[in-house]
This record gives C-alpha cells, sequence and structure tokens, in this order.
C-alpha cells in the first residue's frame, strides 16, 4: 500500500513537473518571437536612421558649395576687388556674402563704390 501511495505520489510530481517544463517552454518561445520582432523593429529603425542621415549629409553638401564668402574668405574677397579693406559700409556683405555667392560688382558696390571696376 505504502508503495503504491509513493508510486502515485511520484507520478503526480512528474505529470506537475512535466507540465511546468511545457508551459516554461512555451512560455520561451514567446519571449523568443518577441524579441525576434523587437530585433526586426530595431533594424528597420536603423536602416530608416541611416537613410535619414545620408540624406542630411547630401544636404549639407549641396548647402555648403551654395555658401558664399564667410569669415576670412570674404576679408579676401573684398582686398582682391577693391584693392584693400575700409570699413564703413552701409551693407552687411557677412549676412549676404555668407548666405549666398555675391558676385564682384555687387562687393565693389557695397564695400568700395568709389572705385571703378
Amino acid at each position: 500500500m505504502k508503495f503504491i501511495t509513493l508510486a502515485f505520489f511520484l507520478a503526480f510530481i512528474m505529470a506537475v513537473h512535466t507540465f511546468n517544463l511545457k508551459e516554461s517552454s512555451d512560455h520561451m518561445e514567446s519571449l523568443e518571437e518577441q524579441l525576434e520582432e523587437n530585433q526586426d523593429k530595431q533594424a528597420q529603425l536603423y536602416a530608416k536612421m541611416f537613410e535619414d542621415i545620408h540624406e542630411l549629409q547630401k544636404y549639407a553638401k549641396k548647402v555648403r558649395a551654395r555658401r558664399g564668402s564667410c569669415g576670412f574668405k570674404l576679408l579676401e574677397k573684398i582686398a582682391e576687388v577693391c584693392g584693400d579693406i575700409s570699413s564703413g559700409s552701409e551693407v552687411d556683405l557677412a549676412t549676404i556674402c555668407c548666405s549666398k555667392q555675391c558676385p564682384d560688382d555687387f562687393v565693389r558696390a557695397s564695400a568700395c563704390p568709389d572705385k571703378k571696376a
């Protein structure tokens, strides 16, 4: 009688343990699926981010290519066109010529209007 009770008890414990293993296995599979989905989403986000970075780099190159004379380059251009650098111009050449290309005639008319071409 004790043997049958012990055997039944062991069988019950093994059945419960097997059920727990099956439940744990199902849970692990669910977690693996979620991980794969999250990794796919992350890869898609990184791909989109790198596309956006690439587009911004192309835009930045275009902006730098269109940018005019700024800082020392502007001073060099004024010295080249006018022969010397004088202050007192009413036109803000730094703002205008840095944002877009300024032709020599514009620089001459703004920085040294008395000088002839």
